[in-house]
């Protein structure tokens, strides 16, 4: 594993992030592709964006029973 992961791995941390807490190792490498990479920089933003417009998006508990 190379300090600068690549992008396949980023979106992978970038969603297991959503979902866990990442370990110290995990954060860092990806803070720095972050850095030099602005397709992942988008696409985490844009994993966010639909993370929090999901969030308030209405839940009709009738269709999930």
């Amino acid at each position: 594993m190379s300090l600068k992961p690549t992008c396949k791995e980023v979106h992978r941390l970038v969603s297991e992030g959503m979902d866990r807490d990442l370990n110290l190792v995990e954060k860092t490498r990806l803070h720095l592709h972050m850095l030099i990479c602005d397709a992942c920089s988008n696409f985490s933003g844009q994993m966010k964006l639909i993370r929090r417009a999901m969030h308030q998006f209405p839940v009709d508990k009738d269709t999930h029973e």
